[in-house]
């Protein structure tokens, strides 16, 4: 049965917005890297605020993009032999598969616009923990591999508690 419980839903207001803010702190020093997931901030900031008529629309856009990102960075653990290449591949999975379901089941009218902020939010809540953790590890790996060192990464607007935690203090 179809859930219509928010046809008709408007945009949510800018307190209601689930914005994934782009900050230096996700840079992982890798540019390809780090472009692909200024993209992901975008897509998913858009899924986060469309409306009923555009859900559909974003969603398809989310699905293109996650395909393509993780592809991207699969190869790059393929080439040089990421050694968390598994575990990394696998989260990709999970977060395509889900990424997939809802668009079926969103396709044969059976989600509604909360159900689509949902997805929205869960990403927005997963990505800055795999950036910082799973995707600065390949960045560093891949750095290494291409250019025999890690990453240097120069970060912007950090507010003085965050340069502090990233210090190690």
């Amino acid at each position: 049965m179809k859930d219509t419980s928010d046809i008709g839903t408007p945009p949510p207001t800018a307190d209601e917005c689930l914005e994934l803010a782009w900050t230096d702190a996700m840079l992982v020093g890798h540019g390809p890297i780090d472009a692909e997931h200024q993209e992901f901030v975008e897509v998913v900031n858009a899924l986060a605020n469309c409306s009923a008529d555009t859900a559909a629309a974003c969603l398809q856009d989310l699905e293109a993009h996650v395909h393509s990102h993780f592809a991207v960075e699969k190869a790059w653990m393929e080439k040089t032999d990421f050694p968390a290449a598994d575990c990394h591949i696998d989260e990709h999975e999970r977060v395509i598969d889900a990424v997939q379901k809802v668009n079926a089941k969103l396709l044969l009218g059976e989600l509604g616009l909360q159900d689509i902020r949902r997805l929205a939010k869960a990403l927005a809540d997963w990505f800055p923990a795999h950036a910082a953790y799973m995707d600065s590890a390949l960045s560093a790996w891949v750095n290494k591999k291409t250019y025999g060192g890690a990453p240097v990464v120069l970060r912007r607007d950090l507010h003085a508690d965050q340069r502090h935690a990233e210090a190690g203090a």
